[in-house]
């Protein structure tokens, strides 16, 4: 896998802790169900205290930097729409944490998606920005390392 650029690195992290938070809540929706509400709540609770900020990020300072190229707009836009689609299965989630009871029918398609839209960025958008964008451009990204309290398990 080739190195990542150093700018992105912290987005490429956060990537790690989603797709552990996925795979928490995909075991879960396999499993007896007695441990799935559990999960759902603590990937709602990720996915608004730490992806909506990544998004954001993404959104904001990153994904801008590849408008102009005919190569990346079409990923561009992929990737904005996923972030909407996940928006709208979390909220679903949260309808079903409120209710108390978590199906797997959604729980699995939420964490699929994630899963799903995390190996596109890093498989495809990335490397297609490093590649387009003036290495200037990609030094000037200033995205800090999250702390976190505790590192992703599987």
């Amino acid at each position: 896998m080739p190195k990542r650029h150093a700018s992105l690195i912290p987005l490429t992290h956060d990537h790690h802790h989603a797709l552990a938070q996925a795979r928490r809540l995909r075991i879960a929706a396999g499993g007896d169900g007695a441990d799935l509400l559990a999960r759902a709540t603590d990937f709602f609770r990720f996915f608004h205290d730490e992806t909506l900020e990544h998004f954001r990020a993404e959104e904001e300072i990153v994904f801008p930097l590849g408008i102009g190229d005919d190569r990346a707009e079409p990923l561009l836009a992929r990737v904005m729409l996923e972030h909407l689609q996940l928006h709208a299965l979390v909220f679903s989630l949260g309808e079903e944490i409120a209710e108390g009871k978590i199906s797997p029918e959604l729980a699995i398609p939420v964490a699929d998606a994630l899963d799903a839209h995390i190996r596109f960025e890093e498989g495809e958008v990335f490397p297609l920005l490093e590649e387009i964008v003036p290495q200037d451009r990609l030094d000037a990204i200033a995205l800090p390392p999250r702390d976190r309290a505790e590192p992703p398990s599987s």
